[in-house]
């Protein structure tokens, strides 16, 4: 092919096109003999000019097998030379790229029926794909890429139709997604609840899988239609699944936080990814869970979930960072697993035999035949026994601290920061913790600073202070609503104004004409068109979040047009809800919200009286209708809260008494000052 491929002994030396870029996944590839570049014009103008297949690569940095398949085969001279002399190679960092991610990975599944991560797409110079993958070993790789180049030289216009097929199909949208109907039903949660206890795996809690995952948005959906049911089997489902995720494997009991799944499904063994999304939205579930079901332990895990993301996963200017990698030093795993051993040389022999049996250490062990146990611990062990973890948790942490550390990508991703900053500012309020709104206002900060542009558009991250990627409409729908959870954790306007801003923003750039928003904005790069994303992945579709959002937003401001954008398009999308059971939690969430509209109470009175505080706190009691509380001086609102959210002015103390106005709508009951005459209001 090519004569001037340049020898991979040079590209070793010299590195590719990724050596500059701002991703820590992509510097990763820096120096492969894979001549490299990053998606842009210069790639695809290469692959036009050079009538070559382009064969694209996505992953992520804390991805394993994204690393065993740069180690087997990007690493591997013969194979790069053939791909450089006969593809154009691009890498795509997904949590930069999303929206590339989104579309190549529906390719993907299309053609081989099931994806993941590194994510392998053989593609046409303009772009469409006609095959894929994910991980391949290195001789199944290298076969493949020579029936690729075969096939592109015999019968390109064959790969090409394919391609155009492929995409034709990613662009399509399922004709019962798009049902229109007048609205939503109850039938609709209801049977996504039944089908949830149907898939329910009693023995060991969550879902019947091979392997665990968490799905956060599914269980808060869940703890969501238990206040307003109190069905007694979902309370055994949520407090089973809950209890063994916060106490087995799936949690780092020594330094906190959750790991991405688990490989078994007794959640015993863990794929030891941490990521920012999945602590985020974990540590949210545990705090409503704790709250609902009257569970001070799951309180505790989600406050020391947040914990671990302040002292883990914070840039010292603000943002929280994207992940920790699965692997240490090479190795998944070994920065977490101790054996019995191990644990007695920090512990001391008086307590090791002790310790080992609270953190599940055994001699056999329960990873990989390696004699070394990942820990576990039964939540409400005793007095005794949370004295021993308390006691011996510094220690054995220091010794962990000595081992090889797993990389921390310090990306800080706009949509996650969102997911973060409400759950910080949930806690907060939960654990009566100023610690996590200040976290949480210091993260807005830092996005409104660093990541929103003068316009008003989102970038979709950055990384050492270098912004990268269009912010898609999860970047928006998220940030949004952790701007509104913070002001209602704080009460600071600056924070209503944001969120408003961002609402309208998304609302006018990404609007899909069948109802929804697209994931990407208008004008911006779609290389197989502008697609929308239905569906609830690791993360809440940012369909559901704005949803959420807007009827946040209409309840606080009590402006009605963002109820009913919400209301039209759930009704548009009918067919979604009535037939996408848990797979659209969110959206199943916002229709919760219309369907039984939530309370705002106005607490209006003085910062600290204790009268203040007790009609504060019987707003905040947990019932089967959200209650959205805002606290505001004796005298009401400021004029630059009653100028945003008009619907929170005209309400002050009286008689020189705190008062409270609990409303739904445009409707306001009367004003009262006794904390029983609010719980009547709101329904006991």
């Amino acid at each position: 092919m090519s004569a001037d491929a340049r020898p991979t002994s040079v590209i070793r030396q010299q590195g590719n096109r990724l050596r500059d870029e701002p991703s820590l996944y992509l510097r990763q590839h820096a120096h492969n003999p894979v001549e490299w570049f990053p998606w842009g014009v210069e790639a695809l103008a290469e692959a036009a000019a050079r009538d070559r297949p382009i064969f694209l690569s996505i992953g992520y940095s804390s991805c394993h097998w994204c690393h065993v398949m740069e180690k087997e085969a990007f690493d591997d001279d013969a194979i790069a030379d053939f791909l450089n002399r006969h593809f154009i190679c691009i890498k795509v960092d997904r949590e930069e790229r999303p929206d590339l991610d989104a579309v190549y990975m529906d390719a993907v599944q299309a053609l081989t029926g099931h994806g993941g991560w590194p994510m392998s797409a053989f593609l046409t110079p303009a772009g469409r794909p006609f095959h894929g993958g994910t991980y391949f070993p290195p001789a199944q790789f290298s076969q493949l890429l020579g029936q690729v180049a075969q096939l592109w030289r015999e019968r390109p216009q064959d790969l090409r139709e394919q391609a155009d097929k492929v995409a034709a199909h990613v662009a399509a949208v399922p004709e019962w997604a798009v049902a229109a109907h007048e609205g939503p039903d109850d039938r609709w949660l209801g049977a996504a609840a039944d089908r949830a206890a149907e898939n329910f795996d009693a023995e060991h809690g969550g879902f019947r899988q091979r392997q665990k995952f968490p799905t956060p948005i599914k269980w808060r959906f869940l703890v969501q239609r238990w206040r307003q049911t109190g069905d007694s089997g979902l309370r055994e489902m949520l407090n089973t699944t809950l209890e063994a995720m916060a106490g087995r494997g799936l949690r780092d009991h020594l330094g906190g936080g959750f790991h991405r799944y688990t490989v078994d499904p007794a959640w015993t063994v863990p794929h030891f990814e941490k990521m920012l999304y999945d602590n985020a939205q974990l540590a949210s579930l545990y705090l409503e869970a704790g709250e609902a079901l009257d569970r001070p332990d799951f309180t505790a895990v989600a406050r020391d979930t947040l914990a671990f993301l302040c002292r883990e996963m914070r840039d010292p200017a603000g943002g929280l960072f994207a992940s920790f990698d699965a692997d240490s030093g090479g190795h998944e795993g070994s920065y977490y697993v101790w054996s019995p051993e191990g644990i007695t040389a920090v512990t001391g022999p008086a307590d090791g035999a002790a310790v080992c049996a609270l953190l599940g250490v055994t001699p056999a062990g329960n990873f990989e035949n390696s004699g070394s146990s990942v820990l576990s611990r039964r939540l409400n062990s005793g007095d005794a026994d949370e004295a021993l973890f308390t006691r011996h948790r510094p220690a054995l942490l220091a010794a962990r601290a000595l081992r090889t550390p797993p990389d921390l990508d310090r990306k800080v991703v706009t949509g996650w920061n969102g997911l973060a900053i409400a759950a910080l500012a949930r806690g907060s309020v939960a654990c009566g913790d100023p610690a996590f709104a200040e976290a949480a206002a210091t993260a807005a900060d830092f996005l409104l600073t660093r990541h929103l542009r003068d316009d008003g558009t989102l970038w979709r991250a950055s990384s050492d202070g270098r912004t990268a990627g269009e912010g898609i409409v999860d970047d928006y729908a998220c940030l949004a609503d952790g701007l509104l959870e913070l002001f209602l954790a704080t009460g600071g306007v600056r924070w209503l104004a944001a969120a408003r801003a961002l609402i309208d923003t998304a609302r006018r750039r990404f609007a899909h004409p069948d109802g929804g928003w697209y994931l990407t904005a208008e004008g911006d790069e779609a290389p197989l068109g502008r697609t929308i994303e239905l569906f609830d992945s690791v993360v809440p579709s940012g369909n559901a979040v704005m949803l959420q959002a807007l009827l946040k937003l209409a309840a606080l401001t009590g402006e009605t047009e963002f109820a009913d954008e919400a209301a039209a398009t759930l009704a548009a999308r009918a067919g979604l809800l009535e037939r996408g059971g848990l797979e659209v939690a969110g959206w199943l969430q916002a229709a919760a919200l219309t369907l039984t509209p939530p309370f705002t109470v106005v607490v209006a009175g003085d910062e600290g009286s204790p009268d203040t505080d007790a009609l504060a706190s019987e707003a905040g009691r947990v019932r089967p209708v959200q209650v959205l509380v805002v606290r505001v001086p004796a005298d009401g609102a400021g004029a630059d809260l009653a100028a945003i959210a008009p619907a929170l002015g005209g309400k002050s103390a009286r008689a020189g008494r705190p008062t409270a106005y609990a409303c739904r709508g445009r409707t306001c009951d009367a004003p009262v000052q006794e904390a029983s005459a609010l719980r009547a209001q709101l329904g006991g």
